[in-house]
């Protein structure tokens, strides 16, 4: 019996700027079962992500435009409804990339079963998802973080700082997280209990700040937002010290590039270590990550908060808001 599914799709390419609510469009179609996809899932969380804007323009990136007018994609947590596959049934939980929309129907082959454990599901798409696999990954594969040693983390109250704090936290580090509100640095402090949390759109001079909270600098930055703050954190970098990019958030809607790092000479003279890194890299390096990562949560050494909106129709709106800063954690979408 056909079942109506209701999606998301983009409605022209997005080159710069930021998008708008009119760039989208809900739209549905009718699916059914069939031979190649056997069963139907109902999605219950939709994880919504920075990285979904670099698929809304033209240029070649890590990974392709979305198609225009069709279903987007993300990840996304949800219930079998009907299933002709032997591996699945009826009210299993579900992960895959077929976010953006209610209903779907596909083969095993698209999806992986959650077992059931005290923890919420949708922590599957938080920091036992992407978020916690990108913080744990750049952290350690790139970061080489050892215990004791001190790091600055930006956009700490996005859903990867903040597990990034707690993680490095985890190991006895010193953490100085940098934010974006009032509301984010008093949960970075007070909830999370981080060493030191600051509003920099409060600051008047980013560098003489970072030399004040922390005089002996920086073993690790941890960068998610690139721009004029990765160029600050030079400065306070130590020798031989480190540069993770997991993001660049403040240039992402940018309509010109930039002139770029004018400190360049710092990262010489330090012997800095500056390396990108793109988490779809790292899908099969995921076992010592969950085992950490699920014995932190139980033990609740791990702190998940979410920004929750309501319906699918309300994607477009939690996508905007989450590149313009007003998430506290993890941005999510409950269908």
């Amino acid at each position: 019996m056909p079942v109506t599914s209701k999606f998301v799709a983009l409605k022209n390419y997005i080159p710069t700027g930021l998008p708008k609510e009119t760039d989208f469009e809900i739209k549905t179609k009718e699916i059914s079962l069939d031979a190649k996809n056997n069963i139907l899932v109902l999605n219950l969380w939709i994880s919504v992500d920075p990285y979904m804007r670099a698929r809304m323009t033209e240029r070649k990136n890590y990974k392709p435009p979305f198609n225009i007018g069709e279903e987007m994609e993300g990840y996304a947590l949800g219930i079998v409804k009907e299933s002709k596959d032997k591996n699945f049934k009826e009210g299993d939980i579900v992960f895959s990339n077929f976010g953006m929309r209610d209903y779907f129907v596909c083969n095993s082959n698209d999806l992986k079963k959650i077992e059931p454990m005290n923890i919420p599901i949708q922590t599957y798409l938080g920091p036992l998802g992407m978020t916690g696999h990108t913080a744990y990954i750049g952290l350690f594969k790139h970061g080489e973080l050892k215990p004791g040693q001190t790091i600055l983390v930006s956009s700490a109250g996005g859903s990867v700082g903040s597990t990034v704090c707690q993680i490095a936290k985890n190991m006895g580090c010193k953490v100085i997280a940098s934010t974006g509100s009032d509301e984010k640095v008093k949960w970075l402090k007070n909830d999370l209990k981080i060493d030191h949390a600051f509003n920099y759109k409060k600051i008047e001079n980013l560098v003489l700040h970072l030399k004040e909270v922390c005089p002996e600098g920086f073993d690790l930055y941890f960068d998610n937002v690139g721009g004029d703050f990765l160029e600050s954190a030079i400065f306070q970098m130590k020798n031989f010290g480190r540069i993770v990019i997991c993001g660049r958030i403040s240039q992402m809607n940018a309509t010109n590039p930039g002139s770029g790092l004018k400190n360049m000479a710092h990262v010489l003279v330090k012997r800095l270590t500056i390396k990108g890194f793109i988490i779809f890299d790292h899908e099969n390096d995921r076992e010592q990550f969950e085992t950490d990562m699920t014995k932190w949560l139980l033990e609740d050494k791990i702190k998940f908060k979410e920004t929750v909106y309501e319906g699918i129709e309300n994607t477009p709106k939690s996508f905007i808001d989450l590149l313009e800063g007003k998430n506290i954690g993890k941005m999510l979408v409950k269908i």
